[in-house]
């Protein structure tokens, strides 16, 4: 049995609900099917204070990156030591995310100079580096967030993951297929006291 595979059969016994990084299609929500409850956050640092509050457990990427206008706003290791002492890393595990492409609306397909915006999260700007240097970026906080602004027309390409992308009519023109690191916390301290701090 793979390692992180008896991590979550554990944390199965221990904590019926798992909170993590929504809507439906984000990579979290793709790990987080092995659990028996799931609800989904608008961000990772809502899934951390509402898996406090209510005694459940925080299934946190270790890839959680915002940003804003002038750069990174928050991460996971800030994440991570923000809630020392309240929510405790229990495991941590390697996996594959779900398949991911780079892909562009249909009326820029070949014709790379024509991508004047890409969408994507903070964390796969790598990818944006590699494939699409010097097209400006414009960061979401969820994978599927940036397929639905390009398949609105509002950017000309994006990165998304395949199953998502095969719901529209966006041209994929290179697939990835890199690793994520998964953080499971609980809690703690009793969340008797529970404060918002994220």
């Amino acid at each position: 049995m793979p390692v992180h595979d008896h991590v979550l059969d554990e944390a199965e016994e221990h904590h019926r609900l798992v909170v993590t990084l929504g809507p439906q299609g984000t990579d979290a929500s793709h790990v987080a099917r092995r659990f028996p409850k799931v609800e989904l956050a608008r961000s990772f640092p809502e899934a951390m204070q509402t898996a406090w509050e209510r005694d459940a457990a925080a299934l946190i990427c270790a890839g959680f990156l915002e940003r804003g206008r002038r750069g990174a706003t928050d991460c996971w290791v800030d994440l991570h030591f923000r809630w020392n002492g309240r929510m405790q890393l229990r495991s941590c595990w390697a996996e594959p995310t779900k398949p991911m492409g780079i892909a562009v609306s249909p009326v820029v397909t070949g014709c790379a100079e024509r991508v004047r915006l890409v969408a994507l999260h903070p964390a796969t700007s790598a990818f944006a580096d590699r494939y699409l240097p010097g097209v400006p970026r414009h960061y979401v906080v969820a994978k599927p967030l940036a397929v639905e602004m390009t398949a609105r027309g509002q950017a000309d390409a994006c990165i998304g993951s395949l199953d998502v992308l095969a719901a529209t009519d966006l041209v994929v023109v290179h697939v990835l297929t890199p690793d994520m690191v998964w953080c499971l916390y609980t809690p703690s301290t009793p969340p008797a006291d529970a404060a918002v701090v994220a």
